[in-house]
């Protein structure tokens, strides 16, 4: 059995839902859900309390918890969490996405490649080989995006403030906490990214809501009745007649390969669109954005869109008027 309960053979496994972006509806919650203890992972993640949360005059409210030895401050909420560390959080996930820097993204890249080539789509193939290089170096130089994705979040270790941004710096962070085991940072990180997620949809739901991902969770059920189907039939292998295989290559290859080297890569492109929102956001409200949240910054950008509509549609009833 594969994950959701889907059968999957044992090279599947490993890479089925990697690079899609998995919606989890949320809700904003109540003051009383600000003190509990979660259980995340395999074991509960001790909630210290939350920094300023009754204080108006403080910095911003975060989040502290417990990740090893270390009491941890760090972002959780997008009306908190400044958009320049959102940013960087947000290019770091996309690499790890992309590329990876573990045993189980190197065997997805290896499987995605082998699938595009039985689909016929060598190019893309190509690139799923330039980036597995690209996650090879980073195994080898123990380098992980998702890690450093989540020390992008943390503001404090120890009462340490933790404000420099630069890869150097979010490396450090992670070697403070390389006490922790593995499995508690992802916890905490899916967490996190979990409730920033879901805020972000709640919020803005037409800039966030991916329509992409129900496309996914269809043909994954379909997938899955039709392994059902073949066992009820008595098929040997229920999981590797044709019409399997076909709907297991468009799950494994469903997100399309990106490049992530050179002045066309996914990192330099996402830099400088963020760069020129930011410019433009300054030029319409004359305000400096890189100072914004997440919340204000997005919240921005969305009343310049309608204020851009609106001038559009008043052109129109202008010209139309005369």
């Amino acid at each position: 059995m594969g994950l959701d309960g889907v059968v999957t053979g044992p090279r599947t496994d490993a890479v089925f839902r990697k690079d899609v972006q998995l919606q989890v509806l949320y809700v904003v919650p109540r003051f009383d859900d600000y003190f509990v203890n979660f259980v995340r992972g395999d074991g509960p993640m001790v909630v210290v309390g939350r920094a300023g949360l009754f204080n108006s005059n403080s910095e911003g409210i975060m989040v502290t918890v417990k990740i090893g030895k270390h009491t941890v401050e760090m972002y959780d909420a997008i009306d908190e969490l400044p958009i320049v560390r959102f940013h960087k959080y947000q290019k770091l996930l996309l690499i790890d996405a992309g590329v990876g820097a573990d045993i189980a993204a190197f065997d997805q890249r290896i499987e995605k490649t082998r699938r595009f080539l039985m689909d016929g789509k060598p190019e893309k193939a190509q690139q799923e080989l330039e980036n597995l290089r690209q996650a090879v170096y980073l195994i080898q130089s123990e380098i992980s995006p998702k890690h450093r994705a989540f020390a992008a979040l943390v503001t404090k270790i120890d009462g340490s403030e933790c404000n420099d941004l630069s890869d150097d710096a979010l490396t450090g962070i992670v070697d403070t906490l390389n006490d922790a085991p593995e499995n508690e940072l992802t916890a905490q990180l899916e967490a996190v990214k979990k409730k920033i997620d879901g805020e972000l949809r709640l919020y803005f739901p037409a800039l966030f809501a991916d329509s992409g991902v129900k496309e996914y969770y269809d043909l994954l059920k379909k997938r899955t009745m039709a392994v059902l189907a073949n066992i009820i039939a008595g098929e040997k292998n229920p999981d590797a007649t044709p019409d399997i295989e076909r709907l297991t290559t468009e799950l494994i290859t469903y997100s399309q390969p990106q490049t992530f080297t050179g002045s066309d890569g996914v990192e330099i492109q996402f830099d400088r669109q963020f760069e020129n929102l930011c410019l433009v956001l300054s030029e319409q409200l004359h305000v400096k954005p890189k100072k914004y949240t997440v919340l204000e910054f997005y919240n921005a950008f969305d009343f310049v869109k309608e204020r851009a509509k609106e001038h559009e549609k008043a052109q129109k009833r202008a010209k139309s008027g005369r």
